[in-house]
């Protein structure tokens, strides 16, 4: 794994930032509590105490790029933990799945599109609350873990928040012990509302800015970008409180142009999961294991509003793949008797036909890496043979 995010980092890494990516390192908390403040803020206070001008290009790109090693590090410690607790009857098929999830989650930050996006902090502290349920060790740190990640961007609630919800759902269900019962019914109530709470303020409340601030803002935004340029959406959102959906007519039509597309080549993967996750629904009998087999399955609609409202498909995709392989560890982790006799089948159904399993594998870095607004380069390269733009 490690000889892959090596690998990788030499084949994906296009060693530059978009600059919707600059642009929210000029937002900072000198004017207020806004959202997506938090990295400005950061930088700020980093400048204010050196005598080196740090408000550059250079310096966003190496916060960035530690940024990316830091989630690298997390991916293999969230692997660790997971191979550590599956035991010996699940550490082959663990393995193979935990291959498949480094397979498409390291290259996700090292596209232009998405180096360092604020998307990378929210999968650290994504997975750093992953570690903590699996090794069942200091959960109480999941609290403020998901209200900073909230405080980073609110569209944590949506993108990642799910499977932390949902782990912690289950754990209330399989618990047996009533303090047990109180304490995960705590931490999932704790880290519903607050960052639930966060969101409803920076969407609603916090656009008290006027004209100053955005032209300081975007002067800053043009200081940190490699081009002199900066994100007008963001600013005008985040700043002005503006509804920028007008300006997002263009990404829309590129997101009906590619979605139909994808599901079409993506379609054997879906089959698989539905198949996959089907027979392990099918599989829990009792009330509180059909609402926790319930929950498992649903975890990703919270993604629905993005797709509907907003444009960021690559990023969707990428939230439902990392989702639905992510639980499927969690509960081998965890010996959950549905989960690990369906992967045994379903590894046992892959081991004797390994040709079409290696095949499958090769066929999925063609949707390799995931982007932002196009889903990925297949897919546009498709589009713009069909549709001549």
């Amino acid at each position: 794994m490690v000889f892959y995010i090596l690998l990788a980092v030499c084949l994906y890494f296009e060693r530059g930032m978009d600059i919707m990516n600059t642009t929210v390192f000029a937002l900072h908390y000198g004017h207020g509590f806004l959202s997506r403040g938090v990295l400005g803020t950061f930088l700020q206070i980093w400048n204010s105490l050196t005598d080196v001008d740090l408000l550059s290009y250079h310096t966003v790109y190496q916060i960035s790029e530690a940024a990316t090693a830091v989630y690298f590090v997390f991916l293999l410690l969230f692997v660790y933990v997971i191979l550590k607790k599956a035991g010996e009857s699940n550490e082959f098929p663990a393995k193979w799945i935990c291959l498949i999830l480094m397979f498409i989650s390291v290259p996700m930050f090292l596209s232009k599109d998405n180096f360092g996006r604020l998307d990378v902090y929210l999968m650290i502290l994504s997975l750093f609350c992953l570690i903590l349920l699996t090794a069942e060790k200091a959960e109480w740190l999941i609290v403020p873990a998901v209200v900073f990640a909230a405080v980073i961007h609110e569209g944590f609630v949506f993108m990642n928040l799910n499977i932390i919800l949902v782990i912690l759902f289950y754990k209330f269900m399989v618990k047996t012990d009533r303090k047990d019962k109180i304490k995960y019914g705590s931490l999932f109530l704790l880290s519903f509302l607050l960052p639930s709470l966060l969101f409803l303020y920076f969407e609603f409340f916090s656009h008290t800015f006027g004209a100053e601030v955005y032209r300081e803002t975007e002067a800053l935004a043009r200081t940190l970008s490699m081009d002199g340029g900066f994100h007008e959406q963001v600013l005008r959102h985040e700043i002005l409180g503006e509804d920028i959906r007008g300006l997002e007519v263009e990404h829309h039509r590129w997101n009906r142009e590619d979605l139909p597309i994808f599901l079409v080549l993506f379609s054997p993967f879906i089959w698989y999961a539905v198949r996959f996750f089907r027979s392990y629904a099918s599989k829990n009998k009792t009330a509180e294991e059909k609402w926790s087999a319930f929950a498992v399955l649903a975890g990703p609609l919270t993604l629905l509003p993005e797709f509907i409202l907003k444009v960021d498909y690559g990023r969707y995709i990428f939230g439902i793949c990392f989702y639905y392989l992510a639980i499927t560890l969690f509960l081998l982790a965890k010996k959950d008797k549905a989960m690990t006799e369906t992967v045994a089948s379903y590894y046992q159904e892959a081991w004797g036909h390994q040709l079409a399993a290696a095949l499958a594998l090769m066929y999925l870095f063609l949707f390799l890496p995931f982007r932002s607004y196009r889903i990925c380069d297949v897919i546009t390269s498709i589009v713009a043979m069909i549709f001549k733009n």
